[in-house]
């Protein structure tokens, strides 16, 4: 008697091998879209602190997902090996980054993508998406001067830290692109730059077309002028104006609108329905809405009007529809927990894109990026064996192409992104690098079939031996235990 016959044992191997050959594909969202280029800033980064729930493997391009026992022995070691003292995924996105499998290790629902591959050779492809027309350019930037952009942010650009202001951060960022444009300039790149400040008020700080040395004035003035943000957040007509100084824009220039936002709603007080609080509530409340209402002249009134919208969110879309095809909008968000619907409706219809940044200290390498794609370089790093990639970056194209060497087993991969200010993009990747892992799990699993056959010959064969004994010592059991037999009985 055999536990498993040879011929299911064999069976066994060869359902095992069909299951991890022909697994079910992976879902249809992130899973999938892995395989193609995929925006690596804007996925979900798997959080320091915890171990994951489930661990969904990823194969290689080309080939069906791990499924079956040998996956799920494998999603089981990676996640008990999963120390969760690091994140993973976007840890400081400020640059639009294109990836493609193998370098994904992203959140999505109750498990973590993590991929797996045969060779200890991780391929380093992707591409930066920013803003780059093959000629002239104006730009203008809006710069967030609200109340919250008083609060105070931790600064360190080149580890000297200090608490300054948001509204700082974004004006030493401009500082620095207007340097960083006044050194192109003699290489050729042409580039119009205009600042306009919003808050309660809209504030044009800098037209398109002045000279350096002036537009470096205005921003001291404005330095001067508002050493704080203010109010609420007029970006309706922030928006128009900007749109009104590129209305002139020669043929053949790239308009552009470059959005700083921490991601909250617009809300002016330009557009309070004071009359319809009046037919609802009375005389008092609509006697509040007026003095709430507010009444700073906007410089592009006559861009926009209250048929238009009776909210700051309608007017947006209003102005959304109007600006395609006649400029791009790149709103670049320094909150990343906000959802920023509003401002990844306004990228989408006018053909610019959202871009996160971790917090307001990543403006001062994260707005040069991408304004001026001041980027110089692209490096991936294992940090398990400490050996690192040159630089991969195409400074024309913003395309990287390379390898990284990778141990048996799990490997951090770190992806950096640097600029002139510093560090513009940390990506943080765990890759599993496990050549002939199905091959070892399928020997594996047959040397166990043939230790429990063997066990189960012996226990069978011990039986049989024991068997005389035990029928013997029954038998005596039995005639010793029997009653007595009465005379006459039987």
């Amino acid at each position: 008697m055999r536990l498993f016959p040879p011929s299911s044992a064999r069976s066994l191997l060869l359902v095992v091998a069909a299951l991890w050959i022909a697994g079910p594909a992976p879902g249809r969202d992130t899973a999938e879209a892995v395989y193609q280029p995929y925006r690596a800033d804007l996925e979900a980064a798997v959080p320091a602190g915890s171990r994951p729930a489930r661990i969904q493997l990823l194969a290689p391009p080309g080939e069906n997902a791990w499924s079956g026992p040998p996956a799920d022995a494998l999603a089981e070691r990676i996640r008990r090996e999963w120390t969760g003292q690091v994140p993973y995924g976007a840890i400081r996105p400020g640059v639009p980054l294109f990836l493609t499998y193998p370098l994904v290790t992203t959140a999505e629902r109750d498990r973590v993508l993590v991929p797996v591959l045969e060779q200890l050779e991780l391929p380093i492809r992707g591409a930066l998406s920013l803003p780059r027309a093959p000629g002239p350019r104006r730009v203008v930037i809006l710069v967030d001067a609200s109340l919250s952009a008083s609060a105070h942010i931790r600064f360190d650009p080149a580890r000297r830290a200090e608490r300054i202001t948001v509204l700082e951060a974004e004006r030493r960022a401009l500082e620095h692109i207007v340097q960083r444009i006044d050194a192109r300039a003699a290489a050729g790149d042409s580039i119009e730059l205009g600042v306009i400040a919003f808050g309660e008020t809209t504030r044009p700080v800098a037209e398109p077309g002045l000279p350096l040395d002036q537009i470096r004035a205005r921003l001291q003035a404005f330095r001067a002028e508002v050493p704080k943000g203010e109010g609420r957040t007029d970006l309706v007509c922030a928006l128009w104006l900007a749109r009104e100084w590129l209305d002139d824009t020669p043929s053949g220039t790239a308009r552009e609108i470059v959005l700083l936002t921490d991601g909250d709603l617009p809300h002016s007080g330009r557009f309070l329905n004071c009359s319809t609080r009046k037919r609802l509530y009375g005389e008092e409340a609509a006697a509040r809405c007026e003095v709430d209402r507010n009444r700073s002249v906007c410089p592009a009134s006559h861009g926009f009007r209250r048929s238009h919208g009776r909210t700051d969110l309608t007017q947006l879309a209003y102005f959304a529809r109007r600006a395609r095809r006649s400029l791009k909008v790149f709103p670049l968000v320094f909150e990343t927990d906000r959802a920023a619907r509003p401002y990844q409706k306004l990228a989408r219809q006018t053909g610019g894109e959202l871009i996160r940044v971790s917090s307001p200290h990543s403006l001062e390498a994260a707005l040069p990026a991408l304004v001026i794609r001041d980027l110089h370089s692209v490096r991936a790093t294992n940090e398990r064996t400490g050996r690192r990639t040159p630089n991969l970056l195409d400074p024309e194209t913003g395309r990287f192409d390379g390898s990284l060497a990778l141990e048996p087993g799990a490997n951090d991969v770190e992806l950096r992104i640097e600029g002139s200010r510093g560090l513009a993009g940390l990506f943080r990747f765990r890759v599993y690098a496990l050549p002939g892992y199905l091959e070892r799990y399928l020997a594996e699993l047959q040397e166990s079939n043939r230790e429990l056959e063997l066990r189960a010959e012996q226990l069978i064969e011990e039986f049989r031996r024991e068997l005389p004994v035990t029928l013997g010592r029954s038998l005596e059991l039995l005639v010793d235990e029997a009653p007595p037999v009465a005379p006459g009985d039987g």
